[in-house]
């Protein structure tokens, strides 16, 4: 799991300037990158999130030990 967060990390480090270097001007350039950069945050946030959580493994869980009750008489 650690593996895919650092792949994405590292995948937007690539594709942002990628894309970014599309604009006409410099000033293009880099509003394009910074509307990129905060939208990868977003979707990266909504990710860690929601989807990492169910992606982990279920906890394991004690199931089945009695429990002591006190019988008052």
């Amino acid at each position: 799991m650690q593996k895919a967060l650092l792949v994405s990390i590292l995948a937007a480090t690539m594709l942002i300037p990628i894309f970014a270097a599309r604009g006409g001007t410099v000033k293009q350039a880099i509003r394009r990158s910074a509307i990129a950069t905060g939208v990868f945050c977003v979707f990266y946030w909504l990710g860690l999130l929601f989807v990492y959580p169910a992606l982990a493994p279920p906890k394991k869980t004690t199931v089945g030990l009695p429990t002591q009750q006190v019988q008052m008489q």
